[in-house]
């Protein structure tokens, strides 16, 4: 029986700004659009899971760095503009993290699956300010637990990171989902753990053969949930 769910925070329940990035490329001379830089955004995921597979993974904040590197090669961003952009998103990232933007509709969510019984927590490879944003924007009060990489010291896609939230929550493996939105990172971390994974696919287009429920949305997980209950 499902008692707990489990989320990532980047790109799951706060997304990056796409808009904000595709503007700053602009400024530095390569005009593009915030779709443009989503749908960029695929090929990093791309890029991460390839060098997990290949067991060169670095930690998140080094592969922060190669993943806006791939982000601005996928928008065909000159080389000689990708120090100047690069510096400017760093920047940004240290004042205000880029992944900031929360969809209307998140705390509603995240009440349905409280109302219905459930206990919820966050797992995240993060920098150590993950929960002062859940506070920022009003939805940590939802959270058992959450739970920040750089706190703890251990990242996804390492079975303990789980467990911490597991034990929080005072439920098993079994009895939790855990949604997120890169497949080596967080569907395998997961499936390390023994909890069952959802992928976070907001255009439906995730390369590779994926081989666990997709949503395209949060307010999606409340389908799921009920196929449980």
């Amino acid at each position: 029986m499902l008692r707990a769910v489990l989320f990532d925070v980047g790109n799951t329940l706060h997304h990056v700004d796409h808009a904000w990035i595709a503007a700053c490329i602009a400024r530095h001379g390569h005009p593009t659009t915030a779709h443009e830089v989503m749908v960029a955004e695929y090929r990093a995921k791309a890029a991460v899971d390839t060098m997990f597979r290949a067991a060169a993974a670095g930690t998140d904040s080094t592969r922060q760095v190669a993943y806006m590197e791939v982000v601005l090669d996928a928008l065909g961003v000159p080389k000689a503009l990708h120090t100047p952009i690069a510096e400017a998103l760093r920047e940004e990232n240290d004042r205000v993290s880029l992944w900031r933007v929360q969809h209307d509709d998140t705390p509603a969510v995240l009440s349905a699956l409280r109302a219905r019984g459930l206990t919820l927590a966050v797992v995240s490879n993060a920098d150590g300010r993950v929960a002062a944003a859940l506070a920022r924007s009003g939805i940590a009060e939802h959270f058992a637990t959450i739970v920040d990489s750089h706190v703890v010291g251990v990242e996804k896609p390492d079975a303990r990171i789980f467990q911490f939230a597991l034990d929080a929550c005072r439920v098993t493996p079994d009895e939790a989902l855990y949604v997120g939105d890169i497949y080596e990172i967080d569907i395998r971390g997961a499936r390390n753990a023994g909890i069952a994974p959802v992928l976070m696919d907001p255009l439906g287009i995730y390369p590779g053969d994926i081989d666990c429920p997709r949503i395209t949305r949060l307010a999606e997980i409340l389908g799921l949930v009920a196929t449980e209950d």
